[in-house]
């Protein structure tokens, strides 16, 4: 059975935020993004690109991604037949970089054959849970008590697993407090590259938190160096925005960078791309989570089918957009009940657009 991508449409929005997310890079009040939508026949299927209108996380932007989806990843796509999502992944390649941009149109694809088979993405990707943990992504705060009531707010809701974003100078005396505060709970920290190699001595003083993990905390390209800081420390340490390809998880393997890997399904070029890292981190013994950008629904449900694979072990934040956007383009919202959320049985990603709220944050649609 084969399909085709007929035709597309470029959905670029604007959704507020109920609160400011900020991280050691910067902060952001509203939410830019780029929602693919592809059609073959009768049957359409959605992707997102999760960048925003800056490159305030990513390297690319909604403006990078609207240019390299019109003017070269969807014309080399479009009308060739293929059998299966990962053929359109290996097309891609024939271009370099613009993982976002790939991931869009590898989501949508997904969405696609799961759809056109009557099953959905997460079966189809390999996954072996129905249900996910998930936890929440705390951005930093002005104060270590605001930070701390924050938390405990989470965990009323039902969570176990917290994330509190940190940086130099918001550090130390923020995970005290929270560890002080709740000393069972599962936490760890997520600084997004905010660290340097003179810092390792800093670092380890948070041995005595007994951390879940350290998320990202030197430069991307220093995978190196995490290495050497890895051997200084007992927390476990944790790779994010260093990890964009399978051969990036490789290298970190061979000079032992990381205990832990976070796939970002948008940052690796899709669910394709996702599983490969996945398969591979399985077979050398690294533990996998699925971590999450602010986003809509559209990436958190391709999210969500990634952290139903069997080496993500660890609790995601696949879908805790809820906690800061607005509103959201879904018909029905994916639910979190006691700190889990349910994989769809529905085809494909299982989602649902409200094509009025899409018309409302994305008011000047594009076909390609």
């Amino acid at each position: 059975m084969t399909f085709s991508i007929d035709s597309a449409v470029l959905y670029p929005f604007s959704i507020p935020l109920k609160m400011p997310f900020r991280i050691s890079a910067g902060e952001i009040r509203k939410k830019n993004g780029l929602i693919l939508e592809i059609k073959y026949g009768d049957l359409c299927g959605w992707g997102e690109a999760s960048v925003d209108k800056v490159p305030f996380y990513a390297h690319e932007t909604v403006g990078s991604v609207m240019d390299l989806l019109t003017n070269s990843l969807l014309p080399l796509v479009k009308g060739k037949k293929f059998e299966h999502p990962d053929e359109v992944s290996m097309l891609m390649e024939h271009f370099r970089g613009n993982n976002f941009a790939k991931a869009a149109i590898d989501a949508a694809v997904w969405d696609l054959y799961g759809k056109m088979l009557g099953q959905p993405c997460w079966r189809l990707l390999g996954g072996t849970r129905s249900e996910v943990e998930v936890g929440p992504s705390l951005g930093i705060k002005k104060e270590p008590a605001i930070l701390a009531d924050a938390v405990e707010a989470q965990l009323a809701q039902g969570f176990r697993r917290i994330k509190i974003k940190v940086a130099p100078g918001l550090d130390t005396e923020y995970i005290n407090l929270v560890r002080c505060r709740f000393p069972e709970i599962s936490l760890m920290v997520d600084a997004n590259n905010a660290y340097g190699i003179d810092d390792f001595d800093r670092i380890a003083t948070w041995d005595r938190f007994h951390l879940l993990m350290i998320e990202q905390p030197l430069d991307e390209h220093d995978i190196y160096f995490h290495s050497l800081l890895r051997n200084k420390v007992k927390n476990p340490i944790c790779l994010d925005e260093s990890i964009h390809t399978l051969h990036d998880a490789r290298c970190s393997a061979a000079i032992g960078s990381a205990d832990i890997i976070n796939i970002k399904v948008c940052r690796v070029g899709g669910l394709t791309n996702a599983r490969k890292i996945h398969d591979f981190c399985r077979e050398n013994g690294i533990a996998n989570w699925i971590g999450s950008r602010v986003g809509s629904g559209v990436a958190e449900a391709a999210r969500l089918a990634a952290a139903t694979l069997p080496n993500c072990t660890l609790p995601s934040d696949c879908v805790i957009s809820s906690m800061y956007m607005a509103d959201d383009i879904l018909a029905e919202p994916l639910a979190i009940r006691g700190g889990m959320v349910k994989a769809p049985e529905k085809p494909g990603l299982g989602i649902e657009i409200n094509r009025e709220k899409l018309a409302k944050y994305a008011p000047e649609p594009f076909t390609v």
